[in-house]
């Protein structure tokens, strides 16, 4: 993995000294030693001997410590090491320094040989088992170790161990000990070569194997002096105190770190190969230049010859056995790699048949991030992209008709969906796009923006093209719909914006709905054109939308009530709670314009319990006084709410008003805007309210197309007679007019339900209602819509009749 650059590389301050630190720490360690190791033959013996001993203590403590830190403790190699350091630490303190050079007991010689001996052969089991830790089979670990060992055991037979051997008549452990410490070196330098020699070099095995040649140093020196009968020299003391130096430096060196992997490939190390081959040729030189050189005067030339000889063969023995291990692991990692190739010619071939599969999926991802999946139309995101083509192509050629937009909606699709099902209603929406598609010619393009929207661009074209092809969209809409045995009807609004402005698409978006939405606020099934009064209004009505938002929490809203008079007493039997805004510092808005957009935004639902509330609030003292009932205007938005029912209850009962005390009003057109799902959920809140004793009028009675269809699905107590049937009364041709209002009386009465005749303006209304049996009447005639406390006012007084 490629290292970031230097200049980006960031060190905490007292990671990067104690790093320092580590990294002096060794060479510390390391100068320090050394120079003691150099200046050990100048010291008097017993002080040479306590300095060794110091030395090796110390890297004992050294070990222990470090091991410890990197976590290798737990690995039987290290924890052998540790043992033969201190094995060799006890060797030289308890046998050398305190039995032979302070107190002279010779015997105790053998308590060193005996020690230093155990410290060598843990040495050399830790570094077999430090190989095999190193990857690689053991056998590569002991032929590598054993080549070494046998490669440098010529020239120690020929120069060390035959001088010494040679006249020797009587063998004692001394003998052992002296003999096997070279021969056990050789095998540990040999491991520890190895290990050395692995991928990565680390410095601490460099350091080790140093170690380990200085033992073999020291040793051979030794061996040396001892075969010239002189005592040990210079060499041999520096060696013999290099060693736990090294040791230490090797324990103190950061690269300890990684100790726990050691890798050492089996085949293509170059380094190990030379040194292989230079064993191979200059060991037998080497031992053979030794003998010719001495001539004849070698004692026992001629067992030297045939040690040398023996040992020639041993090495060849080796050399072809490792030879032929390397083979086959060459063979082996050749087989390897033709499966690993074709594996990876299998996977080149998965990989581009992956490829091409990728390939044909981001192309039909590409034309489905731009279409609509269930018609295969242009979605919202390309139909931005072709009106921005289409305003940047009449940019660049003004004198050309600019591009035109048409938005529609299907009307009542929502209750298709509700009533037969999505996938009746994808399939309608399915035929839709057909029969538009029919309509599309040239470079215009046809889209489905989402949901049962459609929107059609018109590059360069007129107002009169525009308005033909709306009302062609219209007529194709409206014919029948045929699915199986069903056949369905639908119609469509639609949004014209004859010139796109130069704006944007999302400006022309925007313009174009606003158009779709008046032509659905004026019935529905039409055509209406974009101007920029559209674009006012809705501006307006998000002013309104915003401070409606804050009237609740800015206590702007307030109830005003009317009263409903009985006309055969004068008195007040109901009131109806009537809601008014009046934003902080501005005038007052009209209930007609601000109830609509609490409906659309949602508002009506908390403006509506909050209605409730304060109606309940007041209409519990004129109950218990005078009996008087209130009736609150509720929106199909509310009654649709699944707490509305809860919520209802809940409130008459904190304000200790009985249900029957309150009156829910609703109206013709609000259940016409709903779909048929929406109008059975109504029905069935206002049949469980109506169970619990709340009592349901129905508002406006007589202006709707299905005033009597409601009658008989809906659970209503009350009928409220429009005032469109009050003004006539008095009029020269009232004739029809009274026939009408006297029908929906019999009616009512016929059924059981109350009625109440709303826009009473005068006394001669009052009389004509009176003579026809209609009991009760509300309007300008008894009061105007006031405040409650008029209300209490006037329930002090005489009915209006006498008070007048």
């Amino acid at each position: 993995m490629r290292q970031p650059p230097r200049s980006t590389l960031r060190r905490s301050p007292h990671r990067g000294g104690a790093e320092s630190r580590a990294t002096r720490g060794w060479l510390v360690y390391l100068l320090a030693g050394g120079l003691l190791a150099v200046a050990s033959p100048l010291l008097p013996a017993l002080p040479a001997v306590l300095a060794q001993a110091g030395v090796q203590g110390a890297t004992v403590l050294v070990m222990v410590v470090m091991i410890r830190r990197h976590g290798l403790s737990r690995l039987w190699p290290w924890r052998m090491v540790i043992v033969a350091a201190l094995s060799a630490w006890l060797a030289t303190a308890l046998g050398w320094a305190v039995g032979w050079t302070w107190l002279k007991i010779p015997q105790l010689l053998h308590f060193y040989n005996l020690f230093t001996l155990f410290a060598y052969l843990l040495g050399l089991a830790a570094l077999v088992l430090l190989s095999r830790r190193g990857g690689g089979s053991p056998r590569s670990a002991l032929l590598d170790a054993g080549i070494i060992t046998v490669g440098a055991a010529m020239p120690a037979w020929t120069f060390l161990l035959h001088p010494l051997l040679h006249g020797v008549h009587r063998v004692d452990t001394d003998l052992v000990f002296t003999v096997s410490t070279p021969v056990i070196d050789l095998f540990m330098l040999g491991l520890a070569a190895r290990l050395a020699l692995g991928k990565g070099r680390a410095a601490w095995l460099v350091l080790m194997s140093l170690a380990y040649g200085m033992v073999f140093v020291s040793d051979s020196s030794h061996l040396l002096n001892l075969a010239a009968g002189r005592p040990d020299g210079a060499l041999t003391l520096v060696a013999w105190m290099a060693w736990p130096v090294l040791i230490g430096s090797a324990a103190l060196h950061p690269s300890l770190r990684g100790a726990a992997e050691i890798v050492t490939p089996e085949v293509g190390n170059r380094v190990r190969v030379t040194t292989f081959l230079a064993l191979t040729v200059i060991s037998p030189l080497v031992s053979v230049a030794g003998l010719s050189l001495a001539g004849e005067g070698f004692p026992g030339r001629f067992h030297a010859e045939l040690v040398i000889t023996g040992l020639t063969v041993l090495l060849a023995v080796l050399l072809v056995v490792r030879l032929n291990l390397v083979a086959r692991l060459a063979e082996a990692r050749a087989v390897e790699l033709d499966r690993q190739a074709e594996q990876l010619t299998a996977q080149a071939d998965e990989l581009s048949a992956a490829l091409r599969r990728q390939d044909v999926l981001q192309r039909r991802l590409a034309h489905r991030a731009a279409h609509d999946p269930l018609t295969g139309l242009a979605n919202r995101t390309l139909l931005g992209e072709v009106l921005q083509d289409a305003i940047t192509a009449h940019a660049a050629r003004p004198d050309t008709p600019p591009p035109a937009l048409l938005l529609l909606d299907l009307d009542g699709f929502k209750d298709v969906n509700d009533t037969y099902g999505h996938p009746v209603g994808d399939r309608l929406l399915t035929i839709v796009a057909r029969r538009l598609r029919g309509l599309i010619t040239g470079d215009q393009v046809l889209a489905r923006p989402g949901g049962d929207e459609f929107a059609v661009v018109l590059p360069g074209a007129t107002v009169e093209e525009a308005l033909s092809t709306a009302q062609q969209v219209l007529t194709a809409v409206q014919a029948p719909y045929r699915l199986g045995e069903r056949e369905l009807y639908l119609t469509t609004s639609i949004g014209v914006l004859a010139e796109v402005p130069m704006e944007g698409a999302s400006e022309a978006l925007r313009d174009a709905d606003l158009a779709l939405y008046a032509a659905k606020s004026a019935g529905k099934n039409q055509v209406t054109v974009f101007d920029s009064a559209l674009r006012a209004a809705r501006l307006e009505h998000t002013r309104l939308a915003t401070g409606l938002r804050h009237a609740l929490s800015r206590e702007e809203l307030a109830l005003v009530y009317q009263p409903v008079v009985d006309l055969a007493t004068g008195d007040i039997r109901k009131v109806e709670a009537l809601l008014r805004w009046t934003p902080a510092g501005g005038p007052p808005v009209r209930p007609d314009v601000f109830i609509p957009i609490a409906e659309e935004t949602g508002l009506i639902i908390d403006i509506g319990l909050w209605v409730l509330e304060q109606a309940c609030a007041d209409a519990r003292r004129w109950h218990e006084d005078h009996g008087i009932t209130v009736a609150v205007n509720v929106s199909g938005r509310q009654l649709r709410d699944e707490s509305f029912s809860d919520a209802v209850l809940e409130l008459l009962d904190r304000h200790e008003l009985p249900e029957h005390a309150l009156t829910l009003e609703i109206t013709e057109s609000m259940l016409l805007a709903t779909t048929a799902a929406e109008t059975r959920r109504i029905v069935e809140v206002l049949a469980g309210l109506r169970a619990h004793g709340v009592r349901i009028a129905l508002d406006d009675f007589g202006t709707g197309y299905s005033s009597l269809a409601y009658l008989r699905t809906l659970p209503v107590d009350i009928l409220k007679i429009d005032r469109s049937f009050t003004t006539p009364l008095t009029e020269a041709d009232h004739h029809r007019t009274r026939a009408f209002t006297k029908a929906i009386l019999e009616l009512s009465a016929s059924l059981g339900l109350s009625t109440v005749v709303e826009g009473v303006e005068s006394r001669d209304q009052a009389d004509v209602l009176q003579q026809m049996g209609s009991p009760l009447a509300q309007g300008y005639l008894f009061s105007p819509p006031v405040p409650p406390e008029r209300i209490d006012d006037m329930l002090r007084v005489t009915p209006w009749k006498n008070a007048a």
